[in-house]
Parts: structure tokens; C-alpha cells; sequence
């Protein structure tokens, strides 16, 4: 993250897991766990934000992808916004399909949906969606 003041938030969508309650759960980067936000599965509704992308709602788990600009524009200003943040979302994302394809599974980023929906859906306000990635079995 440009300058360690790491602008993304990531969310995991989860429907169909093993495991896992379906719920929205926030990833706390500091020591990897991820902590329940709303139970219940929401993937319809996020596929709704997603303009009806079928994937959304069939997909075991999503990762959605949000930036807080602010954190990195308080340091850089618009080169934040413009430049860091989204060098960031792409390394991010890289990483998520590498995983995928480690884990001998498939994603695809998407990033055609109705923001203010995603907030909606995820009950956030002060941060900016960028990416819906499903993830699961092809």
C-alpha cells in the first residue's frame, strides 16, 4: 500500500461456505480474521446492486473491494485518488486470482453495479466501492 495507510476495506459476501455463516464480514487486516457485520445471505441483494449479474447470487462467496479515499488523499491529496488508490485495488485483485487459481477456483472482478445499492447492501457510507469479485468452483 502506497505509504502503508492501506485505503482498502474488503468485505466477504458469504452464502454457500462450509463452515461459515452466511453473512457480511468485515476482513481486519491487522490479524487476518474477519468479523461478522450482518448474518443472513445477501447475495440476491448484492446481485440487485450488480445490475442482476447472476454470478453475484450463485457465487459461494464474494469479496467486494471498498476504498477510503480520504486516508490516502490526507498524505498525497488527488494523486491519491487519482493514482495510489487504484494501483492498490489492482495489486489487490491480482492477488485474489492468483488464489483463486492456486485454490483451483475461479473469480472474475466486476465492477458494473450502482454504488450507492453496495453501500446499502454492505451498510457502509464513508467508503467507495470498487470491486465485487465472486469466487467458487467453475
Amino acid at each position: 500500500s502506497a505509504g502503508g495507510i492501506y485505503p482498502l476495506e474488503i468485505y466477504l459476501i458469504a452464502g454457500d461456505v462450509e463452515g461459515l455463516a452466511a453473512g457480511i464480514y468485515h476482513y481486519q487486516w491487522q490479524d487476518h480474521s474477519l468479523i461478522l457485520v450482518r448474518d443472513g445471505d445477501i447475495r440476491k441483494a448484492l446481485a440487485k446492486a450488480a445490475w442482476g449479474q447472476g454470478m453475484v447470487a450463485r457465487a459461494p462467496i464474494s469479496l467486494v473491494f471498498t476504498a477510503v479515499y480520504k486516508r490516502t488523499t490526507a498524505i498525497y491529496g488527488q494523486r491519491g485518488e487519482a493514482r495510489y488508490v487504484p494501483m492498490d485495488m489492482g495489486g489487490a485483485g491480482q492477488n485474489v486470482h492468483l488464489q483463486a487459481e492456486a485454490l483451483d477456483l475461479g473469480t472474475v472482478i466486476i465492477g458494473a453495479f450502482n454504488d450507492q445499492e453496495v453501500r446499502k447492501v454492505l451498510g457502509i457510507q464513508d467508503e467507495e466501492p470498487l470491486y465485487i469479485m465472486p469466487v467458487g468452483r467453475i
